[in-house]
């Protein structure tokens, strides 16, 4: 099995010049406003770019972290994120 690792792993994967997990997210919006089309979609466009400033001003990996308190995904061997108390 052949693995590729990046040359320095304290940098992100970065595609252009957003991060990976960026990336995602402006594709994807771009899918829907494009999608949607009309004042709907300018406007999704128009909070992607109030979005992406606020954004680089948090911690890496703050969006799986963001879902996981909305309780969009759950990872294994975690706590869900209304548990207060974690005993291991």
């Amino acid at each position: 099995m052949d693995e590729r690792l990046p040359q320095y792993l304290h940098k992100p994967v970065q595609i252009l010049w957003f991060g990976s997990d960026e990336f995602v997210l402006v594709m994807s919006t771009i899918f829907v406003a494009v999608i949607l089309g009309g004042m709907l979609g300018w406007a999704l466009i128009a909070a992607l770019l109030l979005f992406i400033p606020w954004l680089r001003t948090k911690p890496r990996g703050f969006i799986p972290h963001l879902a996981w308190r909305w309780g969009l995904v759950r990872w294994s061997k975690y706590p869900g994120p209304t548990q207060t108390r974690f005993f291991e």
